[in-house]
């Protein structure tokens, strides 16, 4: 289904754009590098599906990275968070991964201050797998701090953001270097509803932006690479 609206609709649009990999190169440098070579999800407004990060490493890098991704975040195998731009790119020459969440109004990056939540009637399967969600981003977290950064990401605050993190951590675990990066879409007339605040400029983005992190502490490791010893990643904001 072609997404009508919002960032889901302005990233699509982005995507099919003939200035598409000038553009998002412009936003990742001097990070990583895009090519025509690599591999993205979704790839247009008719080819719109979002990316799973355990099928995209399973047809992108190695088959095995997908039960591994899996084991690390589920206790049963269901639907895992979906990206809005999921790419391959390399990273101080080497094969890497560019993971993109875009938002086109304040409401949408504030929405996401809450934790996640669990249904009265949830399953037994559901329970367990919000318990090992807890558990990935709080070695993430934990992992993360081993590095000397001042951060609390966690499964109960600012949930999307943190499980976000947490992959980004995780996947350079595996040896593949990430840019995580935060888009905001500038003057999104579709969303001009009179209940959404636009962002309409990059000072209103990064202002909006840098509240949401600083709640979860993600604020100290914007522009900065977090080692994790078999490779690396960093967390970027940006706007366009």
């Amino acid at each position: 289904m072609i997404r009508e609206k919002g960032s889901q609709r302005a990233m699509l649009k982005l995507i099919e754009s003939d200035h598409f990999l000038s553009s998002i190169n412009n936003l990742i440098k001097p990070y990583a590098e895009i090519t025509v070579y690599d591999n993205w999800m979704p790839k247009s407004l008719h080819n719109d599906k979002e990316a799973e990060l355990k099928n995209f490493l399973k047809y992108n890098f190695d088959p095995q990275m997908y039960n591994k991704i899996v084991s690390w975040w589920l206790h049963v195998d269901t639907t895992t968070p979906n990206w809005d731009l999921v790419s391959t790119c390399t990273i101080d020459g080497k094969r890497g991964i560019l993971l993109v969440e875009a938002k086109a109004h304040e409401k949408e990056l504030n929405e996401e201050s809450h934790e996640k939540r669990l249904k009265a009637d949830a399953t037994n399967d559901s329970k367990k797998n919000h318990e090992r969600i807890g558990l990935a981003i709080q070695l993430a977290n934990e992992g993360i701090k081993k590095s000397g950064f001042d951060i609390s990401i966690s499964r109960d605050n600012c949930y999307q953001l943190s499980n976000r993190v947490a992959h980004a951590w995780w996947l350079a675990n595996q040896g593949i270097p990430v840019v995580l990066m935060y888009l905001g879409f500038l003057d999104c007339q579709d969303m001009n509803d009179g209940k959404n605040k636009l962002l309409n400029s990059p000072e209103d983005w990064e202002d909006c932006f840098l509240k949401h992190a600083k709640q979860v502490g993600v604020s100290s490791i914007i522009d900065k690479w977090v080692d994790c010893g078999e490779s690396k990643f960093i967390t970027i904001s940006r706007s366009i």
